[in-house]
């Protein structure tokens, strides 16, 4: 039976470090990132119609919001719900579907980078031989853990009770 060194028994500890740290501290805030877009893409249309409306980012409850579902601490964009229903059925459309666009298009931009980064890192192996493999599985691995965080996301809020769909379709019978 071969022997385990402590050079090995340092890598393991830093790869678990790295994990631990990707997923209690890194993911919460890229979340956070996306999630920001999403709301400043409704409060694009909220203020193009003249609606009141505000969004605060909250970087301290980041993290413990992040792992509590039940917790609207992450950010969610406040209006004027009387503003927001004189609006046409069209006007109305455009603002919840606005957040559902922005994370449509950072879930097709972090595949696209996903898969040219892919293309190139198997270009550096079949043709040079050489690569960093450290920096680019930790890359892929926080970007693909966002991608995942995010399709999960962007499923809860079209299927969701409280979701931009189902609020759409609940203001749209007014």
């Amino acid at each position: 039976m071969k022997e385990v060194t402590k050079k090995e028994i340092n890598k393991i500890l830093q790869v678990i470090l790295f994990l631990v740290i990707s997923i209690i501290f890194v993911l919460p805030y890229l979340v956070q990132i996306s999630t920001y877009f999403h709301e400043k893409a409704h409060q694009k249309y909220l203020t193009k119609y003249g609606v009141e409306n505000f969004y605060q980012l909250n970087l301290i409850a980041t993290i413990p919001g992040f792992f509590n579902p039940d917790n609207d601490k992450l950010g969610v964009t406040r209006f004027s719900i009387s503003q927001y229903l004189v609006l046409d059925k069209y006007q109305r459309t455009q603002v919840n579907l606005a957040g559902i666009m922005s994370d449509l298009k950072l879930l097709f931009l972090i595949g696209i980078y996903l898969s040219f980064a892919n293309i190139y890192l198997f270009y550096k192996l079949k043709y040079q031989k050489s690569a960093n493999w450290t920096a680019v599985l930790a890359i892929n691995w926080i970007l693909f853990m966002w991608l995942l965080v995010l399709i999960q996301i962007t499923i809860a809020n079209v299927s969701y009770s409280a979701g931009d769909v189902y609020q759409l379709i609940r203001f749209l019978r007014t």
